[in-house]
């Protein structure tokens, strides 16, 4: 799993050493639903925004900016397969909104050219502790693409990189959920802990591969709430627990933890990975994961998502 480290160029920080905490990344880990990817995405993501000037005439940066908060050093995002995008507004200084002021009417470009029609997000926030704006879209090729978010006179844009679907590695929504073994309360896989949650979640009965073709929905997240890095996790897995109670007797529900050795290492960095991020080639946290009957992708929702959020892609568990 790499770490907020990995995904954060800064030429003052040689290999191995600490990075000094400023305003800015000390207030990243406050961001609700997001991975180990977010410090990268937020330091940089390529973006721009209305800009400020202070009377001195020096430009501290966009007064608003339209930041990613997925992975940007990896292939990610996939053509010809439906995508979940999250994003945030961030300040001058690069800190995210703790609020955001209502929908923005997000568009997709390439070359100039609108790519369907323009769509109206709602920032998403419910169980939380940070908002952020999720688009969903089909990108048709890959390529460099132009986003924009639009509010009144407000008009931001960010970009992103579409990859072949053969070099994004991680599991995408239409395809068949991979199997990899997730450590239950009778088989460890010598994961330790097998749950980090306080108490542990009621989601260690099934190992994937054995669920996997049985002709019953599954649900999966990959979160680890005592070792993840922002506060992401604890809250995504708290949801799913009170948002399963809803769901028919029949799905599955299966959670796993990101670390196979956590208790056994000095820095967290050294720790193995557990056999699913392993297996799926995740290099972030936390990601959901939606099947249908016949084990085939739904949705997946990766980095943030809110309770009402969740509640609509369980309902895809069918």
């Amino acid at each position: 799993m790499q770490s907020v480290q990995d995904f954060v160029s800064n030429s003052a920080d040689g290999p191995g050493r600490p990075m000094a905490i400023d305003r800015r990344r000390l207030l990243l880990g406050g961001l609700g639903g997001v991975g180990l990817a977010t410090a990268a995405a937020l330091a940089s993501a390529c973006s721009s925004g209305a800009t400020d000037t202070t009377s001195e005439g020096v430009n501290p940066g966009p007064k608003e900016t339209l930041t990613a908060l997925f992975p940007r050093n990896i292939a990610y995002v996939a053509s010809g397969v439906p995508s979940r995008l999250v994003y945030t507004l961030t300040d001058a200084e690069g800190v995210p909104a703790f609020e955001l002021p209502g929908p923005m009417t997000f568009s997709v470009e390439r070359d100039g050219v609108s790519l369907g029609d323009p769509v109206k997000v709602a920032p998403r926030s419910d169980g939380v502790p940070r908002p952020y704006l999720p688009l969903y879209f089909t990108f048709p090729a890959p390529g460099l693409y132009d986003i924009f978010a639009t509010r009144g006179s407000t008009r931001l844009n960010s970009q992103v990189i579409v990859s072949p679907a053969s070099e994004v590695e991680s599991p995408q929504v239409n395809s068949v959920l991979p199997p990899a073994n997730t450590p239950t309360t009778t088989l460890s896989f010598d994961v330790d802990p097998i749950c980090t949650r306080v108490p542990q979640c009621p989601f260690h009965e099934y190992d994937l591969p054995l669920a996997l073709g049985t002709g019953r929905p599954i649900v999966v997240l990959l979160a680890t709430p005592a070792y993840c890095q922002t506060t992401a996790c604890g809250p995504i897995l708290d949801l799913l627990v009170e948002e399963a109670a809803a769901l028919a007797e029949n799905v599955i529900v299966i959670h796993s933890e990101v670390y196979q050795n956590p208790k056994q290492v000095r820095e967290l960095n050294e720790a193995a990975l557990a056999p699913l991020p392993l297996a799926y080639k995740l290099g972030f946290e936390p990601s959901l994961f939606v099947t249908n009957s016949a084990n085939v992708i739904q949705v997946r929702g990766d980095i943030a998502v809110d309770r009402g959020e969740m509640a609509q892609m369980l309902a895809l568990a069918k």
